[in-house]
């Protein structure tokens, strides 16, 4: 089983106030984030199936992998994805929460647990790959959601 985590810092002491960013304004690019991943990369094309009163599950297409990913949604704070193993081909689970450090101080903490994709027999770390892919996946992320913002994109868009 995988199983990481890492932050990415929003805004840190010192961080002039253009470059900030509201936590509002954060969440909504977050969410906008969970509902349209292709968005952000290209690779991944999504439908949304439901709407829920907790979030919403969606359709996710991957070259030739297809998954149903049930997403919670704890308003203003935290995204939760689910891939459920048991009837799917594989297991994900991820945790998006915006954090704060301090005053004025804001960061986004990401989490992963999925099953493995190293062979005991390769001679490579897929693992490490895939843990390199996911933290570059979501500097970009991060960078979008700041060009949206600077755009003046707003929540009419979601």
């Amino acid at each position: 089983m995988l199983d990481f985590e890492h932050t990415i810092v929003i805004n840190e002491k010192g961080q002039p106030d253009h470059q900030r960013i509201s936590r509002e304004s954060l969440w909504k690019g977050l969410l906008f984030r969970a509902r349209y991943p292709g968005h952000f990369n290209p690779a991944i094309k999504c439908r949304l199936v439901d709407e829920h009163a907790e979030g919403f599950t969606r359709r996710i297409f991957a070259g030739e992998l297809e998954f149903t990913d049930v997403v919670t949604v704890i308003e203003d704070r935290e995204i939760r994805t689910l891939i459920d193993g048991r009837n799917q081909p594989m297991h994900a689970e991820s945790v998006t929460r915006i954090e704060s450090a301090g005053a004025g101080e804001l960061l986004v903490r990401f989490r992963y647990r999925r099953d493995s994709i190293s062979g005991a027999d390769s001679g490579v770390d897929a693992d490490e790959f895939l843990k390199s892919a996911y933290v570059q996946n979501d500097r970009e992320a991060i960078e979008v959601i700041r060009e949206m913002i600077a755009e003046g994109w707003s929540d009419a868009h979601m």
